[in-house]
């Protein structure tokens, strides 16, 4: 049962005024009782040094669902590895991609590369060394002005 206090009160020390506010670990936050969770609780886990909100507390049978909080200023990236993007990616500024350091250069390597997603057709590369490559085309895809393609005779075409 909550303790309404009348005026408010001075905390005099350098501790969290409750103990769920701040963990050690996700163990620990996963941990905390059912009892003690509440939707809107804030939660900082220090092995990660990141903020979290129960969205959902649960019940006794079951567990409390968690939100990350970000801002602006939460470094999410560099990413390193490889990432899959469900939908779209807006990039808005200046654009690095650099490629891994490797003394062989093969298809395998790119900079950047576009490809059919019902093959493993290549569209469009930057290979290692910088060159854009166009893929080929065996049939001649829709007239589009300004576009450009390369067909499987040989022959590039400029849409005008």
């Amino acid at each position: 049962m909550p303790v309404a206090i009348g005026l408010g009160f001075n905390v005099d020390s350098n501790e969290p005024i409750d103990n769920r506010m701040v963990v050690a670990d996700e163990a620990e936050r996963l941990a905390i009782p059912w009892f003690n969770r509440y939707e809107g609780l804030i939660i900082y886990q220090q092995d990660t040094n990141v903020v979290h909100v129960i969205t959902d507390p649960g019940d006794a049978t079951t567990p409390a669902t968690f939100t990350r909080i970000t801002t602006s200023d939460v470094a999410i990236f560099p990413h390193t590895g490889s990432a899959i993007i469900t939908g779209s990616l807006s990039v808005i500024g200046p654009t690095t991609i650099t490629a891994p350091t490797s003394s062989i250069i093969n298809p395998e390597n790119h900079l950047f590369l576009i490809r059919t997603t019902d093959s493993d057709e290549s569209k469009f590369v930057v290979n290692l060394e910088g060159v854009t490559v166009l893929g080929e085309f065996d049939t001649t895809p829709q007239p589009v002005r300004g576009g450009m393609f390369f067909s499987s005779s040989g022959d590039f075409y400029l849409g005008s």
